[in-house]
């Protein structure tokens, strides 16, 4: 069969389009695994920031906790939306309720913010935890609930007299 120029003309263009297309996907996919490292460093640094200023000042540490989380903010809340973010603290009696598992400390949908295990006073154990509502353009492929919940486990430094072993 001869070779024809009318029957492969415009086969560069599709091969181009087709190329840039898994080019452009791969782009994309490597601009939303940097961003999604990035909030996981700004989750890390969030929590322990904030949980070691919570535990260290004298008055109510959801407030402490929360005031802390809004002070940083200068730092990443014109990259990151900080409505995204859910927080709880959970307060514990001794290391024994630490145990292997802890059951989380759930947020509920109308809250931002959330304690568990009763009052704060003469618990000497607390778990920070900070969760982000991350939505992803490829959340079919990725569980990004998992991914983005940070905790810290800190003694409550004016409850350490209650401290049991």
């Amino acid at each position: 069969m001869p070779y024809n120029k009318r029957r492969v003309r415009g086969v560069a263009s599709i091969e181009f389009v087709l190329g840039f297309m898994a080019f452009w996907i791969m782009c994309m996919a490597w601009v939303e695994m940097s961003y999604m490292s990035y909030i996981s460093a700004v989750s890390d640094l969030i929590v322990s920031e904030s949980a070691r200023e919570a535990k260290t000042e004298e008055s109510e540490y959801r407030s402490s906790f929360r005031s802390a989380i809004s002070r940083h903010q200068s730092i990443w809340g014109n990259i990151i939306d900080p409505n995204k973010f859910t927080m709880s603290i959970q307060y514990l009696d001794s290391v024994n309720r630490l145990g292997l598992w802890i059951e989380p400390c759930e947020v509920p949908n109308d809250k931002v913010i959330n304690e568990c295990g009763g009052p704060e006073k003469n618990k000497p154990i607390a778990v920070y935890r900070i969760d982000y509502r991350f939505s992803s353009v490829f959340s079919y492929f990725l569980d990004a609930e998992s991914i983005f919940s940070r905790e810290v486990i800190v003694i409550q430094e004016y409850e350490r007299d209650a401290f049991e072993i």
